[in-house]
């Protein structure tokens, strides 16, 4: 099998850096290629390639089915609800590929490395300078602030909205550091930088109905950010300029079948997942509650718009079925 994606990565000489780190394995990037990216008609945005980890009982061919499965149903689904973004997925170069052996590619990474299973997709583009130094200027310690703004780890900033969590009620860090990489914004102060949080819940809960009823995935442990683009944005803001919600990082999702056991499985990958979305009985701020309702009001319009538009084999009382069972174990759980 040839994979056009891996030898194109290997015309380059420009040395990989590492951008983030995850489960399944380690991300690196590097300047796009002018020899991939203009020219021919069929050049890709920059990428981001994730390296596997061994023995962690994660696998990176998962994540790469299960990415094709939601581009191919992505294709499928309805305009209007297309309000999220999913990284293009390029290819996925397994470890004893002999390939290696005749592309620069490992030279890119440090002295070291060797072979292993690779996923190569688009790079989802990292938010810029001036909000990097804003955010920076906002939540980071003073005695930090001249360390984060000059650390080049922080150039590669995504954001993971927190909906379901409120930064009042965690404990800081005793750890003096302060990362931009994936940066945790929790619902309050999504709040305090004057964004909409209903905006972001309606296009969460569109992206799950996706994933559920189209994909016909659980959804466990997908990661939702926002990124800044050269699109159409969705969001537009004075803190964050203008930006998308991206959805991504699919080795630990699994296929779910269109009846009762398949929302359970659902509705556990939900509340087992980091706080993306808002969640029942979180807390007794009243607010809270009318963003649980609004999500819920979205994730059932979005689920009958799918049902009745894109898949009509899934039974109608799914979505609300699945509701009920998070509303059941979430609230079970907050009483305790």
């Amino acid at each position: 099998m040839e994979h056009e994606a891996f030898h194109q990565e290997g015309l380059s000489n420009a040395p990989y850096r590492r951008i983030g780190a995850g489960l399944c394995g380690s991300v690196w990037t590097s300047a796009p290629n002018r020899r991939t990216s203009s020219g021919s008609g069929r050049g890709r945005k920059p990428t981001a390639i994730k390296r596997e980890y061994s023995g962690h009982g994660r696998s990176l061919l998962d994540d790469y089915k299960i990415h094709q499965t939601l581009l191919e149903s992505y294709a499928l689904c309805p305009s209007e609800l297309k309000t999220f973004k999913i990284p293009e997925c390029y290819d996925f170069v397994e470890r004893d590929y002999k390939g290696w052996e005749t592309t620069k590619i490992l030279r890119r990474f440090p002295d070291g490395y060797s072979p292993c299973n690779i996923l190569i997709t688009q790079r989802i583009p990292p938010f810029t300078p001036d909000v990097r130094k804003a955010l920076i200027d906002e939540y980071c310690p003073p005695d930090l602030a001249e360390n984060a703004k000059t650390d080049p780890n922080n150039d590669h900033c995504l954001i993971r909205p927190y909906l379901g969590r409120r930064k009042w009620a965690q404990r800081e860090s005793r750890i003096p550091t302060f990362n931009l990489r994936n940066f945790p914004l929790h619902v309050d102060q999504i709040e305090e930088l004057v964004l909409d949080p209903f905006a972001y819940s309606e296009v969460m809960a569109q992206a799950l109905a996706f994933m559920h009823w189209l994909a016909k995935v659980d959804a466990n442990d997908v990661e939702f950010v926002l990124a800044p683009t050269e699109d159409t944005p969705q969001f537009k803001s004075r803190a964050l300029g203008n930006h998308n919600m991206w959805i991504l990082d699919f080795d630990g999702c699994c296929r779910i079948s269109m009846n009762r056991s398949g929302v359970e499985q659902a509705a556990k990958a939900f509340l087992r997942n980091d706080p993306y979305y808002p969640r029942p009985c979180q807390s007794d701020d009243e607010e809270d509650g009318v963003l649980w309702q609004h999500f819920k009001e979205a994730f059932l319009e979005a689920s009958s718009t799918i049902i009745h538009e894109a898949a009509p084999e899934v039974p109608e009382d799914l979505p609300q079925m699945l509701l009920d069972k998070i509303e059941s174990i979430g609230c079970s759980h907050a009483a305790a």
